[in-house]
């Protein structure tokens, strides 16, 4: 029983400061609701936030960096995003290499990529030119159903009305099988091929797989519909602006201080206890932007959840890690193909055999030998990221949680410590082999992997950066357990709006942003009278 006398009261406790919890933060003050967010980490933001890793001067984001999805998503124009932070884009926004000479660009006009990939396989252009037309025509209906609340009748008939029954059945049977089938069936070119399916490379599935298409094609046409816009200064700008709309709102968000427990009066959530003995109260709802395991075990005890909802939660699988580099450069990437220099995210992914071979690696916990990059150039569209000249690369991949092996034959396995030098040395050899002279151009480097990032932020267990897998049996109303798709938890008054819940990972807000307005909602339906 809590001691109601002695301690802070609120509407709603919001259990972490990530982009999920500030989102819904702001849209509970928003609505009149005094709010409270505790965040153990001394600034919020979670994943999104900018550091000087390397040298003084050069500024990079940790973990999320480029923000297409968030353009396209309800929270950028509702709360303002578009206007508080200050945006940079690319003259190209994406491209993907099957090896230093061969590649294909994704510019910022559909037309002039068409005709680049016509340049390369003729036919190729007019698919392009095809798949620009379903985006405009039903495309983006299909990112709004993707993202909205399970279910959700209003996203599922605006995509109806706009794709027709025949077109959303073909679609829907498109989604279910691997990308590397959808890019061999419909493109000649390696190169249009490995940009159509390098979305596939921010997840842990690989494009033989079935599901790699939704995320491989929705990035590939947000890429060429909002580009890779990145905000001007750093990330940490974005978590700013989320902050600061807390704040006007008259919300209140601490940090430095960790949520220990939550407290339980009567069968329902009625607050939660901190690391240091605070007790806060909450009258209406605890919203927790963490992860589901960790809110069911740790936080609340499985005591105090029905056995079903356990067991489903036991469940609950993570992805694989991701490895990630930060350079500091003193001066542009010197790639070999032309076009490059001015590209916001570059895959280095090989083709679509060496793009299946490596994710079977990483699946089967092996150090790949061929690792598939994804290659960001934020300094490019935004020259605050480092001195007059100079430059930053953002480099990540896929890579297992802890090694056991190397499929290389060359590092050995068994713990990142032993493995982290010599894989980094294997990720800058690739990167050199298609940038010859980057190795010199080299001033600061900063090496991180997944055992690294998950000690930076437990939501992000085992390095899995979208905080659960991406394949079928976790998505849509199995995110994070069968019949809790809908953010409410087994608990009154408990709620989940991390991405370990439906939509899933990405900064787009919108585990935030629905699950505000289920919260809104009931809150609505039980209001006496």
């Amino acid at each position: 029983m809590m001691d109601c006398a002695s301690m802070e009261t609120a509407d709603a406790i919001v259990i972490g400061a990530g982009p999920n919890g500030l989102v819904a933060a702001a849209l509970l003050a928003r609505a009149g609701w005094s709010v409270t967010v505790v965040e153990r980490a001394d600034v919020p933001g979670g994943a999104v936030r900018s550091a000087a890793l390397t040298l003084p001067g050069y500024v990079h984001d940790p973990c999320a960096a480029f923000f297409g999805i968030l353009h396209a998503c309800p929270p950028f124009r509702a709360l303002g995003l578009d206007a508080r932070v200050a945006w940079a884009s690319f003259p190209i926004p994406q491209a993907a290499l099957v090896d230093p000479d061969t590649g294909a660009l994704c510019h910022a006009d559909p037309e002039r990529t068409a005709l680049a990939l016509a340049a390369a396989a003729p036919a190729d252009g007019a698919v392009w030119r095809a798949l620009w037309g379903w985006w405009e025509r039903a495309g983006r209906a299909l990112l709004a159903a993707m993202v909205a609340p399970i279910p959700s009748l209003g996203a599922s008939l605006r995509l109806l009305r706009a794709g027709g029954l025949g077109g959303s059945l073909r679609t829907a049977r498109t989604l279910l099988e691997p990308v590397e089938t959808l890019a061999t069936r419909l493109l000649e070119g390696a190169g249009a091929r490995a940009l159509l399916a390098s979305g596939a490379t921010h997840t842990d599935l690989a494009v033989d797989q079935a599901g790699s298409v939704p995320q491989a094609l929705v990035l590939a046409m947000v890429g060429q519909d909002q580009g890779m816009p990145v905000p001007v200064g750093g990330a940490a700008t974005i978590a700013e602006a989320l902050a600061a709309l807390v704040r006007e709102a008259g919300g209140r968000i601490v940090t430095g201080s960790a949520v220990t427990r939550v407290a339980i009066e009567r069968g329902r959530a009625a607050g939660v206890v901190t690391n240091d003995g605070e007790r806060l109260r909450a009258r209406r709802a605890v919203v927790a932007d963490v992860g589901a395991v960790a809110l069911a075990r740790d936080l609340v005890g499985e005591e105090h959840l029905p056995r079903t909802f356990v067991a489903e939660i036991a469940r609950f699988r993570h992805g694989s890690g991701v490895f990630k580099l930060d350079l500091a450069l003193d001066g542009p990437a010197p790639w070999r193909l032309d076009g490059l220099e001015r590209c916001g995210v570059v895959h280095l992914t090989g083709d679509l055999e060496t793009m299946a071979r490596s994710a079977f690696e990483v699946r089967r916990g092996l150090l790949p030998a061929r690792p598939l990059l994804v290659v960001g150039q934020q300094s490019v569209a935004d020259p605050t990221r480092a001195p007059v000249g100079c430059h930053t690369l953002w480099v990540e991949m896929q890579a297992p949680t802890r090694p056991r092996g190397d499929a290389g034959g060359q590092i050995p396995g068994g713990s990142w410590d032993a493995a982290r030098q010599p894989f980094a040395e294997r990720v800058l050899d690739l990167l050199d082999a298609h940038a010859p002279g980057l190795r010199e151009r080299v001033v600061g480097l900063a090496v991180r992997a997944p055992t690294d990032i998950a000690a930076e932020n437990p939501n992000l267990v085992g390095g899995d950066v979208n905080a659960g897998t991406s394949a079928l049996d976790h998505q849509g109303p199995f995110r994070p357990a069968a019949g809790w798709a809908r953010h409410a938890m087994p608990l009154r008054g408990l709620y989940l709006c991390s991405a370990a819940t439906h939509p899933g990972g990405g900064v787009h807000g919108m585990g935030g942003w629905n699950c505000a307005r289920r919260v809104l909602r009931d809150a609505r339906r039980l209001r006496p009278g």
